[in-house]
């Protein structure tokens, strides 16, 4: 009876266990995480939980809304809604889903863009809500809307989203418990 209780503390363990992360951002302003200590940089514990919640967690984006950069912008609501603010994708292959809220409708002359870290993304519909990004690369990036018209002159932009992306690294494979074989019984 002890050895099965003790077998099913240890088999619950690495769903319990987690991993440091040092968080720091540099002088212009971009957010960097490593699993060393950088002499700045804040200590983050992040949970490496390989169980599923029982229900799909609620988000809600809260942040200011967003301003006009130029007249003649008229959403009242214009926001990423996915994903979050500071949502860490952990092992996706650099697979993000990308979801922009507006209202109202987007105006005739009007063009709906998604900036990443500071470039316009390309290869999706025209005036795309909905963005499947694939290979995004390991670190932080910086996610916002912008609406521009006809002759690209930006009207109004959304908030900004930071989200990291994590890939564990093959130069340094986990390990712990759950990696080691079971012991052998003795007779």
């Amino acid at each position: 009876m002890r050895t099965s209780i003790l077998l099913i503390g240890l088999l619950a363990l690495p769903a319990f266990a987690s991993q440091t992360v040092w968080k720091w951002v540099d002088d212009k302003g971009v957010v960097h995480l490593s699993d060393r200590e950088i002499p700045g940089a804040t200590k983050v514990e992040i949970s490496t939980s390989n169980t599923a919640p029982a229900s799909a967690p609620q988000y809600s984006n809260v942040m200011s809304p967003s301003s006009p950069v130029n007249t003649g912008a008229s959403y009242r609501s214009f926001e990423i809604s996915k994903p979050v603010n500071d949502q860490t994708f952990v092992n996706t292959g650099g697979q993000v889903s990308v979801s922009i809220q507006l209202s109202p409708s987007l105006q005739p002359g009007h063009q709906l863009v998604l900036v990443l870290d500071g470039s316009d993304v390309t290869g999706f519909p025209r005036n795309a809500f909905q963005y499947d990004l694939k290979q995004v690369p390991r670190g932080s990036h910086t996610a916002k809307g912008e609406i521009r018209d006809d002759r690209g002159t930006k009207l109004q932009e959304s908030p900004s989203v930071v989200f990291h992306v994590r890939q564990e690294s093959i130069a340094k494979p986990p390990a712990g418990p759950a990696l080691k074989p079971p012991p052998k019984p003795r007779s």
